[in-house]
């Protein structure tokens, strides 16, 4: 069960967050060869901070939780399509959006008090589910 967590410097309203959210399970599930129905995805409004980014620039930090197994090319993929739109989007240039991906074992996510420890390739299609009937990642 991937999560994203997206802080941004900039205003966003339920409307834009709805939409985003959605575009970016969307898009994970694109990248990553999986389903939507486990995308875990929070937009939330804060004040971060990036080195090299001006005072007045708006930034954007993302943190990309996915289960080990993705390529380098696929996470690389996901970076560069979510800092594109959040550049379309929110109007966050390239050079102040910060993406880091980490990758955890499928006994670290846990929804229910489950893990979610069992993921079969079968799941891709989003209609499968793994152990104890959750959905893989």
């Amino acid at each position: 069960m991937p999560h994203l967590r997206f802080d941004l410097s900039v205003a966003v309203t339920d409307d834009e967050r709805a939409s985003f959210a959605e575009w970016v399970a969307e898009t994970y599930a694109e990248v990553m060869d999986t389903g939507t129905d486990h995308v875990g995805v929070a937009v939330v409004e804060s004040d971060p901070q990036l080195g090299g980014a001006g005072e007045d620039d708006p930034v954007a930090l993302v943190n990309a939780d996915v289960r080990v197994g993705r390529t380098v090319d696929q996470r690389h993929a996901l970076a560069r399509r979510l800092t594109t739109e959040l550049g379309d989007r929110f109007g966050i240039p390239e050079r102040t959006v910060y993406v880091v991906v980490t990758e955890h074992e499928g006994a670290d996510f846990v929804l229910g008090g489950e893990p979610l420890d069992a993921w079969e390739p079968a799941e891709r299609d989003g209609s499968s589910v793994g152990r104890d009937g959750d959905a893989g990642s």
